[in-house]
């Protein structure tokens, strides 16, 4: 299964692409992955962003999947590329990945979040 996910190149800079989530198959409409080592997982809620804020980058220090809830997030790297999130859709984040997450939804954005251990990444199984 590929979700969207932040890259972050030799250079430092944060863009967009994709991972490779392996799954096994349980049965003709059901497939799995691996368990996956994670540190921790938690439930955030995003209120809508300000209008002052369009170019402001963080990073989240450990590689992690976000997946929204409710509301929506539109992602951007440093290279400009975008991730936009709706409720289903999952992203994973490069520790050092610099990025701008912009949440304009009518209600608030609530995710999901699963952090892996380290800072660089993560090879899922």
């Amino acid at each position: 299964m590929k979700i969207c996910a932040m890259g972050y190149d030799a250079n430092g800079r944060s863009f967009a692409t994709h991972v490779d989530v392996p799954l096994k198959q349980v049965s003709a409409t059901f497939a799995i992955s691996e368990k996956q080592t994670a540190a921790y997982w938690g439930l955030a809620q995003n209120q809508n962003s300000p209008l002052d804020n369009e170019y402001e980058m963080h990073l989240t220090n450990v590689p992690r999947i976000v997946g929204a809830m409710s509301g929506h997030a539109e992602i951007t790297m440093q290279d400009g590329g975008v991730c936009r999130l709706a409720p289903g859709d999952f992203i994973f984040v490069h520790g050092k990945a610099l990025h701008h997450s912009t949440f304009r939804s009518t209600v608030p954005t609530a995710t999901l979040n699963v952090t892996f251990h380290g800072t660089d990444g993560y090879a899922f199984k």
